[in-house]
């Protein structure tokens, strides 16, 4: 069977199962709340709505849109956030129309956490079959490799290392641009013997992993496949340049690739600010004693302001004010050299090592996100001067300013925060970037809860394997975290 359609059965498996697994639940939960299976045309009522809500939420979601084999973790929070979602609406309907009262508490919680685990449970059935029937060879698509360039070995990595992508490269054709050969992936024969390669007829992909520029290679490929029927896909070779939200589209019938773009364009940006303002301000609604509890705290542990204002670099590379609660003396920066890092060798007061190790400081950001200025997750911004230092050293660092910076990210729940490699941290923002979703972002405030808040500032992690680590410099007065 081919991939295409092996991945279209299971997508619609889970199209069906998902409100079969809201029904059952919602029956289930009646069930065990009431004792009976007959449920009343008023919880019928919160039935359809609840169905409704979750295919909305599913589609915002973008639930069914990647293959059940690739990042399963991330098909698991995606259908957490849609199915939280489809429950907030229920939820705020009810109060809304001044009946929640009419609901029965036990049935609303059963329903949720049922529903849940339902969902989960036949994607993890899913998960399991696919890769088991995947190791039979069913829905398997074997591949040719054209070309063991530096994009051909790293296309052979990722597939051995995803079985459930349902892809396996049989073997490789040789090219003048090989930077190798490939281990336990046999050679079918050279470029020129392209035609007798071919005419085996044992694949269903040929994956072209040529350089960009092998006009005459790349022409000479595909004149060979216009005499067979075979899907033909490039892998291309971009010399180590990092791709931002890549894809093709079709321009007044003329084909554009995008190699960088921002993936809040759109309705993505829309529902990105509105994720932003709805949460920020329910956060500051929460929080608001204890933010004034902070600000007492900082007013006593020393004379000055209690918020602290920086420039910080944000969206397309435009300078903001980031506010902080203060944690250091007034005047601290007067006539001193301001350096990136040395976190441990700061001056602050007793009251403000507090709030850095716990991160309470960060708190009055909240109040950038509801001007504008910043997102809740996203890369941390740098100041200027940094910036201006970092964007010649580190490798795709302009990128992470094609979205708003955020109070947390991918990089600081990972462990990357404070007096750490900047490349990794990089590396991680770029990732977010890349696999950008409501949900990824629901994921990383949820993490934050237990991984971004309290932090040592002691001593820096150590660089990562293969990776040169940045210059040390001497202590600063101020760092980006």
């Amino acid at each position: 069977m081919q991939l295409s359609k092996f991945n279209t059965l299971v997508d619609l498996e889970l199209r069906v199962s998902d409100p079969v697994c809201a029904v059952s639940a919602s029956f289930l939960a009646y069930y065990l709340r009431f004792g009976t299976l007959a449920m009343t045309s008023l919880y019928s009522v919160a039935l359809v709505i609840l169905l409704l809500s979750t295919l909305t939420a599913s589609a915002v979601f973008r639930v069914y849109e990647q293959p059940i084999g690739q990042r399963p973790i991330g098909q698991y929070w995606r259908i957490a956030a849609s199915w939280s979602v489809a429950f907030a609406v229920l939820l705020a309907l009810g109060y809304l129309l001044k009946v929640s009262e009419l609901y029965s508490r036990g049935w609303v919680s059963l329903a949720f956490v049922l529903g849940l685990a339902f969902m989960a449970l036949v994607r993890l059935v899913a998960y399991r079959a696919t890769t088991r029937l995947h190791e039979r060879g069913v829905g398997i698509s074997r591949c040719l490799l054209i070309g063991a360039t530096d994009s051909g070995i790293h296309m052979i990595e990722q597939v051995e290392a995803n079985p459930a992508l349902g892809m396996k490269i049989t073997a490789y054709v040789r090219t003048s641009y090989d930077n190798g050969a490939p281990a336990n992936i046999p050679m079918a024969g050279s470029l020129l013997e392209l035609d007798e390669v071919l005419a085996c007829r044992e694949w269903d992909q040929v994956l072209v992993a040529l350089p960009v520029g092998a006009n005459r290679a790349i022409n000479y490929v595909l004149d060979r496949m216009e005499q067979h029927v075979m899907t033909v896909k490039f892998v291309p070779d971009m010399l180590g340049r990092q791709l931002i939200n890549h894809r093709m589209e079709d321009v007044a019938g003329v084909p554009l690739v995008t190699l960088r773009e921002s993936p809040l364009l759109g309705n993505a940006w829309l529902l990105k600010d509105i994720e932003d303002r709805v949460i920020a301000g329910t956060i500051l609604l929460m929080i608001a004693p204890l933010m004034l509890a902070l600000a007492v705290g900082v007013k006593l542990s020393s004379p000055g302001p209690v918020l602290y204002r920086q420039r910080r670099v944000g969206l397309d590379g435009k300078e903001f004010e980031m506010m902080k609660f203060r944690s250091m003396p007034v005047d601290m920066e007067k006539n001193k050299a301001v350096q990136w890092g040395g976190a441990q060798n700061k001056t602050v007061t007793r009251f403000g090592r507090f709030i850095r190790q716990t991160s309470l400081d960060e708190l009055p950001q909240f109040l950038n996100v509801l001007r504008g200025d910043m997102s809740i997750v996203g890369p941390r911004p740098e100041r200027p001067m940094f910036v201006e230092k970092f964007k010649g050293e580190i490798a795709g660092y302009m990128h992470k300013h094609m979205v708003k910076a955020g109070i947390t990210g991918w990089a600081q729940i990972n462990g990357w925060r404070g007096d750490t490699d900047l490349v990794k941290r990089i590396q991680h923002d770029l990732y977010y970037i890349n696999h950008w979703s409501l949900a990824f972002d629901l994921r990383i405030i949820f993490l934050t809860l237990f991984k971004g808040f309290v932090h040592s500032e002691a001593a820096p992690a150590s660089s990562a394997p293969g990776k040169p680590a940045l210059p040390a410099v001497a202590p600063a007065v101020e760092e980006s975290r």
